[in-house]
């Protein structure tokens, strides 16, 4: 029974650090550039032209320079994004009438139907919060009363079993759906919280069942992790609802140029705007 007290207390140690690091490991900003590339950084400056950062795996290091042509989009740590208009490019067009446009960065068609799954994942995670704690509580309450407490000790562990990987996919389907990132590092957190619950949890059921005694406060423990997995799950699914918002209700405006040919040969320079929605 120490051995189990002892790697249980570990394991719960090692989870509970993980999450704590996760907020330090998450803190990065995202630099995505129009061709698609992302670079990982710490976003020192945006001018009006260019900006500056330095490597996120590099905090004190040098500082680089990108213009803002480039770039396409920045993702702040904090979870909130700056989009940038398109950079119009003067050219001819060759038949008439027809006015040239400058094509942008790839758009990711998606609706406001497509954030739905991530707001009802973030709702439920915080319900089953309740019920995974308060029987998890019962239970080790009770320890004394093994045909009782082992059955409620079952429920909890099944509500966490169950309801966070629905949490996990109801976000996932909006990530995929719109191409935000959400929190990798909270994400990964409560994935290795879930994971510690769950075993932690058969573990003591499997040692109860077998007429062991299980101390309360165990029991009160893997309780407590998984209702944080839950938390941490809920979370980052609605980091992921607040990202593909923001994707939904932004419109960006950009300038085009162009040459008119009319039907007697003649040219005329042309400018006008385009809105994408």
């Amino acid at each position: 029974m120490k051995r189990i007290l002892s790697v249980s207390l570990r394991l719960l140690l090692v989870s509970s650090t993980l999450m704590v690091l996760n907020f330090k490991i998450s803190a990065q900003d995202v630099i995505v550039k129009k061709n698609g590339e992302e670079i990982k950084a710490k976003v020192e400056q945006v001018s009006d032209t260019e900006i500056k950062y330095r490597k996120a795996d590099n905090s004190t290091g040098p500082i680089y320079s990108i213009t803002k042509a480039e770039i396409f989009m920045i993702k702040y740590a904090n979870g909130t994004k700056d989009v940038f208009g398109n950079e119009a490019t003067p050219s001819v067009t060759q038949a008439a009438p027809a006015t040239s446009q400058q094509a942008g960065p790839a758009r990711q068609s998606f609706s406001s139907g497509n954030l739905i799954p991530a707001k009802k994942a973030s709702s439920l995670g915080y319900i089953i919060v309740a019920p995974i704690l308060g029987l998890g509580i019962t239970a080790g309450a009770i320890q004394g009363n093994p045909s009782v407490s082992i059955p409620i000790g079952a429920v909890a562990t099944l509500v966490a079993g169950i309801g966070i990987p629905i949490v996990a996919s109801g976000a996932s389907k909006t990530r995929r759906a719109t191409g935000v990132e959400g929190n990798p590092g909270m994400r990964l957190a409560g994935w290795i919280g879930y994971g510690f619950t769950i075993v932690d949890a058969l573990t003591l059921i499997g040692f109860a069942s077998s007429g062991g005694t299980v101390p309360s406060g165990l029991t009160y423990s893997v309780a407590v992790l998984g209702a944080a997995s839950s938390i941490l799950m809920a979370v980052e699914a609605g980091q992921v609802h607040t990202q593909a918002s923001a994707l939904v209700n932004h419109a960006t405006i950009s300038p085009t140029f162009g040459t008119y040919r009319d039907l007697y040969g003649n040219n005329y320079r042309t400018v006008g705007i385009r809105i994408n929605f």
